[in-house]
Order: C-alpha cells, then structure tokens, then sequence
C-alpha cells in the first residue's frame, strides 16, 4: 500500500514540475515591446538609521460604525496627549490639533467577523508627513472565537448549526480613552 501511495505522489508531481518550465504566453504577450524604468534607488540614506519618535494621541470625540457615522474619506481631529520632544526641542505640544482620513471601514461579517476601522494619512502643523510612520487600526468584539466552536457543537443537529452563520462581529468604536501612536523619524529623507 505504501510503494502504492509513494508512486500515485510522484506520478502526480511529475506534470507539475513539466508545465512550470513552459513559458508564460500571456505574460510575453504583455511585456512584449514594453520598457520599464528602474525604479529610483536611494543610495545616500542610511537604512541602519531607525532613530524614531513616538508621538501619542487620542480622538476629540468618538468615532464608531454603529449606525453609518463613520464614513471612509472622514476628516478625523486627534490632538497630542502630551509635549512631545526631540533633542531637547518640543516638535509636538500638547493639545495640538492634528487630523487624520479614515481610510477604510471594513464591514463585520457572518460568523462573528467584527467591523474595523483604519486611519490613515495623519496631518501635523510642524511635521512634514513623509517622515511620518502613522497607521491606526480598531476593531469590534470578534465573536468569531465563541461562535466557531458552537457551530461545530450544533452541526449534528441539521439546521441549527447553519444558524449560528447569521452572527455578526461587533462593532469598532475610537474613543477618546484610546492611545493612538504615530511614529516620526526624524532622519528620514
């Protein structure tokens, strides 16, 4: 049985391992008579250079999926948490208003996916946003974890495990208790 076994494996892997060395007809046929430049290379910066500073900040009012109040495209106002400092020099006050887009809103799912909401391209006064490292990310109560293994307890009785599809994750909500941390570096060109 298992000299069986070992040839139907190699039997199968052998057509696998002819038809990736064919080339790709509809990649030639895309490339072909196209030139692509090299794309830029920064050869004056130091990578090794990871010199950062955390900036914290929190949400003037809260932001949540329930209901349809958070959009994508959204304005959101943040303000620092506290002085922010770097190398002896305040680059951030605290209170400083500061805005950021919501960048994305991912809708809860069946199974109990919850709802996430990303913020993206954060905005200072004194801060030039290409030194910025700045992503946030919420989401709901995943039910996921509970939901999963009473499914699979309900599946020999027929419909009842079906059911437990229709439970949906919560929702995501930003309140002004939440640390949100962006990273400057300084150093970055």
């Amino acid at each position: 049985m298992n000299k069986f076994l070992i040839t139907a494996l190699i039997l199968l892997s052998f057509p696998l391992n002819v038809f990736a060395l064919t080339d790709d007809f509809l990649v030639n046929e895309f490339l072909a008579g196209r030139i692509f430049d090299k794309p830029e290379t920064y050869t004056e910066y130091d990578f090794t250079d990871i010199e950062r500073v955390p900036i914290k900040l929190q949400v003037t009012r809260e932001i949540t999926t329930r209901d349809g109040e958070a959009q994508e495209g959204q304005i959101v106002e943040l303000k620092a948490r506290n002085n922010v400092y770097y190398n002896d020099k305040i680059i951030v006050k605290r209170g400083e208003p500061v805005t950021a887009k919501i960048e994305l809103i991912v809708d809860s799912g069946m199974n109990g996916i919850p709802y996430y909401i990303y913020l993206n391209d954060f905005k200072f006064q004194n801060l030039e946003s290409s030194k910025l490292f700045a992503s946030y990310q919420k989401s709901g109560w995943n039910r996921t974890y509970w939901v999963l293994p009473l499914k699979w307890a309900l599946t020999p009785l027929p419909p009842t495990g079906s059911l437990t599809n229709f439970i949906k994750g919560g929702h995501a909500t930003i309140s002004p208790n939440d640390i949100i941390t962006v990273y400057y570096y300084p150093n970055w060109k």
